[in-house]
């Protein structure tokens, strides 16, 4: 408690008034020497005991009346936590900061924490008199940092203004450099009076007290004032802590799988909670690929909520996973956890089949063609054309985005040249080798797009054959088989393999090599487009590799790749104010994000030690997406 004119507390002086009326006033019953009449005296003792009851009673009343009168004259305040304020008539310099983090957006009845915290500032600040001084400082301004309403100012009518335009925001607030940000201006104030109002909810995360603060605040002779708008009230929620998506490219249904963690910070059993999942930015119940489940969470725990989601037919391929409570209330903003996957345009792939068959699964292109196209979807989005030999003549390389040349033995004269300026227009092409390829002929007709070959080498299935590796997965190409994927690619073997003639310049460069260091899969650049080589073959002739799992993704992976549709998703992970890199491995286009919001800004970026993108703009959680300007 503060009073504000204390020197009204000398009335309580005047409790000495009751004292003496009351002693002058005192009665004594008359004594009366009969020794006959001691009726009479057990009588006056009687009254005599309730005569000092009244008088004790009047006594206390009267010394009551007197004590209120000279509090309600000082002026008490009333405040839940600080220190004594100045005397009445000191001009004062306040600063009053406001809690807009994260946790302040907790929904307490029809209002957020935020909000009451903002209501008991107004208070405060209309109470100024017209010689004080304020400033409202909120911890986190839309820039993601503190921000000071212009400095201190006596117009209240600016201070209120600067109430009204704190946002929420989605920050965990450090208290710290907002106590030391109103230090610093209150040092260069002259008032008699500094105080600082600092409204918060007193989270754990953001409260570290540091043990120079109290120093600090005698320092700048300054008063701190803390107002708890939690009110010492337990914050019960219920939160998506966790979301982990994937794309399990060795499953057949192309479904996408979702782990999310649902944890409960309160006392309560919660059962059957409602979580569902959807595509786009709201999962609706109805929507396409929609899920939902229920979990029961005892109190203080987590569960973990899986789903397998079908991917929409349309290019949209982020979504939402959202907890549905029913009562209001709670931190209403972490019931959502946003996740996103690669989404690439429609390709259109021509495949030559060097070794066609009348048998289907002994063609050369059999299982390259399931590959690029799984179980013959209508809606993938690469779209396998298949010829033979005999139909190049009539094929049109530039009416395709990607030309894979499998086992082939030799091109007619024209289609070499038509070829090589397709690629060198900017086109891509995938070479695959085999028993009908001839190192002469490919060496001299087609050395501007595959590096120099010497010779097929064997390696005996007695031996083992050759494998796959060390896996080198900051490739973009590999990025995806990091981790316990990386092991899927060393379980093929290998039994024939052409070696490549050792490179002289650097426009050739080894993806994939083999165990003995051979190279397995080489990159080219040619004029504006790009073409690789697998030195083994797509078909079971040579390699097993065809019938493992990974050769799906890896296909695929390389088609994106050459492409250019390769795009990846950004980490996941990553924090409201955490900067993010996205690695560039061509040189694309000037790009912009597109945030939550529908806000476009231009990312920055890096060149050093390796060439990415930077964004730093993430002030809010949601999917950030990147557009290619034309």
């Amino acid at each position: 408690m503060h009073l504000l004119n204390p020197l009204f507390l000398l009335g309580i002086l005047g409790v000495a008034l009751p004292v003496l009326i009351h002693l002058m006033g005192r009665r004594r019953a008359p004594l009366y020497h009969f020794a006959a009449i001691d009726f009479i005296l057990r009588s006056q003792k009687r009254i005599e005991a309730r005569l000092k009851l009244q008088h004790l009673l009047l006594f206390l009343l009267r010394a009551g009346v007197i004590l209120l009168l000279a509090l309600a004259l000082a002026k008490p305040l009333l405040q839940e936590r600080g220190l004594a304020l100045a005397p009445v008539g000191a001009s004062s310099s306040n600063v009053f900061i406001i809690d807009n983090s994260f946790s302040m957006n907790y929904q307490t009845g029809e209002s957020t924490l935020l909000a009451q915290a903002k209501a008991r500032a107004r208070e405060l600040v209309a109470s100024l008199s017209p010689s004080d001084e304020g400033c409202v400082l909120a911890t986190h301004s839309a820039a993601g940092g503190l921000s000071a309403a212009g400095g201190l100012t006596s117009d209240r009518a600016r201070l209120l203004e600067s109430l009204d335009c704190i946002d929420p925001s989605f920050y965990s607030t450090p208290i710290n450099p907002s106590l030391e940000k109103a230090l610093s201006l209150l040092n260069g104030s002259r008032k008699e009076l500094k105080r600082v109002f600092l409204f918060t909810d007193l989270t754990q995360n953001s409260w570290r007290e540091p043990q120079d603060l109290g120093d600090s605040f005698k320092k700048a002779t300054a008063f701190l004032h803390i107002i708890d708008t939690a009110r010492g009230q337990p914050l019960s929620n219920l939160a998506i802590t966790a979301l982990e998506s994937s794309y399990d490219w060795t499953r057949k249904d192309g479904k996408v799988h979702l782990k999310a963690t649902i944890q409960n910070f309160s006392d309560v059993h919660v059962k059957d909670l409602l979580v569902r999942v959807g595509w786009g930015d709201r999962p609706t119940t109805n929507g396409k690929g929609a899920a939902q489940g229920f979990l029961d969470l005892p109190p203080h725990s987590q569960a973990v909520k899986e789903f397998l989601l079908d991917t929409p037919g349309e290019a949209v391929l982020w979504g939402c996973v959202e907890i549905v409570e029913s009562a209001d209330g709670g931190l209403v903003a972490d019931n959502q956890r946003y996740f996103a996957l690669p989404s690439v345009k429609d390709m259109s792939v021509l495949v030559i089949d060097g070794a066609p068959s009348i048998y289907l699964y002994q063609c050369e292109s059999f299982y390259l063609e399931r590959a690029l196209n799984p179980a013959r979807l209508h809606h993938s989005y690469i779209k396998p054309t298949v010829i033979i030999p005999k139909e190049i003549p009539s094929a049109r390389f530039k009416d395709f985005d990607l030309v894979i040349l499998a086992n082939v033995e030799e091109l007619p004269s024209q289609k070499v040249a038509e070829l090589t300026s397709y690629v060198k227009e900017g086109g891509r092409v995938l070479f695959s080798l085999g028993n009908n390829v001839r190192t002469e002929y490919y060496n001299t007709s087609l050395g501007e797009l595959v590096p120099k070959l010497r010779m097929a080498v064997e390696s005996p299935k007695e031996s083992g054959g050759l494998s796959l590796g060390p896996i080198d997965t900051s490739h973009p190409i590999l990025r995806v088989f990091a981790g316990e994927s990386s092991a899927l690619l060393g379980a093929s073997k290998f039994y024939k393999v052409f070696l490549i003639e050792p490179q002289t310049t650097g426009s050739v460069s080894t993806v994939l090599s083999y165990s003995n260091g051979a190279p397995a899969l080489l990159e080219m650049s040619c004029g504006k487009g790009r073409s690789m080589l697998f030195t083994s073959t797509f078909d079971r002739d040579w390699t097993d590799l065809p019938v493992k799992p990974i050769f799906l993704p890896l296909i695929q992976q390389i088609c994106l790749y050459l492409t250019g549709n390769l795009i990846e998703v950004g980490p996941g992970g990553v924090i409201v104010g955490q900067e993010w890199e996205m690695p560039l491995f061509q040189e694309d286009a000037p790009m912009e994000v597109l945030d939550p919001g529908g806000n476009l800004f231009s990312p920055s970026i890096k060149s050093h030690p390796s060439r990415a993108m930077v964004v730093s703009q993430t002030n809010c959680p949601g999917i950030y997406r990147i557009k290619r300007m034309v």
